[in-house]
C-alpha cells in the first residue's frame, strides 16, 4: 500500500468516527456564561472606590529585565480602605539568566482610584511604592473588578515597559517589567 492510500484510509476512518460520535454529542450542551459588561452587574449595584474594601491576597507573576531578563513573582496581602489608600506586605522573588535570585519583603502604603464609569466592569488604577531594604521606585497597576461585590479582581502592571529608578531585591535596577495576576478578598474575620 502506498502512502497516499494510507492517508486516504486514515482520513476516511477519522470522518467515520466523527460522524458516529456527533449524534451522541449533539444533545449535550456545555454550560457557559456570557457577561454583558456594558451595563451594571447582576446585583444592580454600581462601582466606586468603596467597592474595594478590606484585605485581599495579591499574587502576580511575569518577567523583569535588569540587563539579564528573568522571571518575577509577587505574593502578599493588600488592604484597601474603601476610599483611596492601600497598604500591605508583599514578597517579591526574581531571578535572571545569570542565576541571580532573591526574595524581599516590601511594606507599602500606596493609593488606588476608581477610573471607570460606575457600571461593570469596575476599572481602577493602583500605585504601589517600593520601600524597605534596597527597594526604590513605584509600580503602577490596572485593576478590573467584574462584580460590584468587589471580592476579586484581575491585575496587570501598566508601566509603559520603561521603568526608571525601580529596584526590587537590590541593584541592579529594573528597566522593564510585565506582571499580571489577581486579587482575592479574604473572608471577613470580624465575627459580625
Amino acid at each position: 500500500m502506498n502512502r497516499r492510500n494510507i492517508n486516504g484510509i486514515w482520513i476516511a476512518g477519522l470522518a467515520l468516527v466523527l460522524s458516529a460520535a456527533t449524534p451522541a454529542l449533539a444533545g449535550h450542551r456545555m454550560p457557559h456564561s456570557v457577561s454583558n459588561w456594558s451595563q451594571e452587574d447582576s446585583s444592580g449595584s454600581s462601582f466606586s472606590a468603596a467597592t474595594l474594601n478590606g484585605t485581599y491576597v495579591f499574587e502576580a507573576s511575569g518577567f523583569a529585565d535588569d540587563g539579564k531578563p528573568g522571571e518575577v513573582s509577587v505574593l502578599g496581602t493588600l488592604t484597601f480602605d474603601g476610599t483611596s489608600a492601600v497598604t500591605g506586605n508583599l514578597i517579591f522573588t526574581r531571578g535572571d539568566n545569570a542565576q541571580y535570585s532573591c526574595a524581599d519583603t516590601i511594606t507599602t502604603g500606596g493609593t488606588y482610584s476608581f477610573t471607570g464609569t460606575g457600571t461593570a466592569p469596575g476599572l481602577y488604577s493602583m500605585v504601589i511604592p517600593l520601600t524597605g531594604g534596597n527597594n526604590t521606585g513605584s509600580l503602577n497597576f490596572g485593576l478590573l473588578v467584574a462584580d460590584s461585590d468587589g471580592n476579586r479582581a484581575k491585575v496587570i502592571e501598566t508601566d509603559s515597559g520603561s521603568l526608571v529608578g525601580v529596584v526590587i531585591c537590590g541593584p541592579p535596577g529594573i528597566t522593564s517589567m510585565v506582571l499580571k495576576g489577581s486579587l482575592h478578598a479574604l473572608p471577613d474575620q470580624s465575627g459580625d
